[in-house]
């Protein structure tokens, strides 16, 4: 157990082991000293890992939620292999355990909010829509999400070839720190972060596009749950548009739609990290509030 001391607040991070097929992944918990009156699972991107939330973790902390953070296999501190994805039963599954775990960790009473960031929001709405996925969540946040991304950008015969493919070379996502932030700070952590995945094989890209059917052709219905999608007033990695259309086929016309004002990706790494949180929070809080209506 790491213990780290914010004011006012004295915070507590822990890592925990998830027990996954094959070993152990790194589940990171920003807990309140008091009883957590909320919970809030991340689900990272691509490059990202749970060392990147070292300043939103206490934050939301702070507001009395719990905030969890698994190293996705491969990535950050857990086992796997780098720059690879499993298969797509493997990754689900994984997230499924941890998910459940951190529902364990807080109880059936807290409401719990899923909240996924670029690639990460990709990876939930698959989670969401698989019909292993058993364990009660309360609201979901997209986080400057391009849902669909490969299916939006590829034509059909790009589609096919993609979805054959089996190879073991490096595709560089060209991802530039310029376009998460304009902090010189942040852009130096990320530019010298030895943990951040910045390659995939080419075979991990045919397993995002498996990921992006399961939720863009469904065969289970989501719950009725408080849904968001959060990002910036632009983006210079994601189609906003496409991305925010995508959503609302996904969840409804009832869902909400809300932009924060700054034109970087990484919406944690700009000027509205401290809103951003303290929205997130209220959006928890309420979806609990709802539930017992």
């Amino acid at each position: 157990m790491i213990d780290t001391k914010r004011s006012p607040q004295s915070v507590r991070r822990e890592i925990v082991g998830v027990p996954v097929a094959g070993g152990e992944l790194a589940l990171h918990l920003w807990r309140p000293r008091g009883e957590a009156k909320g919970a809030v699972f991340y689900f990272h991107g691509l490059q990202s890992h749970a060392g990147w939330l070292w300043e939103v973790g206490p934050q939301f902390a702070d507001n009395d939620i719990a905030f969890f953070v698994l190293d996705r296999r491969g990535s950050g501190i857990s086992q796997g292999e780098r720059y690879d994805l499993p298969d797509v039963r493997t990754i689900l599954d994984d997230y499924a355990a941890a998910v459940a775990q951190a529902r364990r960790t807080v109880g059936d009473e807290v409401p719990l909010s899923l909240f996924g960031h670029c690639l990460g929001g990709s990876f939930m709405a698959a989670l969401m829509h698989d019909e292993s996925f058993t364990t009660r969540y309360d609201a979901a946040i997209f986080c400057s999400s391009w849902l669909g991304k490969l299916h939006a950008t590829l034509d059909a015969d790009q589609l096919t070839a993609l979805a054959a493919e089996r190879g073991t070379g490096l595709w560089d996502a060209g991802l530039r720190s310029e376009d998460f932030t304009h902090d010189p700070r942040h852009r130096e952590f990320i530019d010298r972060d030895d943990l951040a995945v910045r390659e995939l094989t080419r075979r991990s890209r045919a397993t995002l596009l498996e990921l992006e059917r399961v939720y863009l052709n469904p065969t289970r219905q989501l719950p009725p749950v408080p849904a968001a999608f959060v990002s910036g007033l632009s983006d210079p990695i994601v189609d906003l548009d496409d991305a925010r259309a995508t959503f609302l086929r996904m969840v409804g016309p009832q869902a909400a739609l809300l932009q924060f004002a700054t034109d970087r990706h990484y919406l944690f790494y700009t000027g509205v990290r401290a809103r951003l949180v303290d929205w997130a929070t209220t959006f928890t809080l309420l979806s609990g509030l709802d539930r017992h209506a």
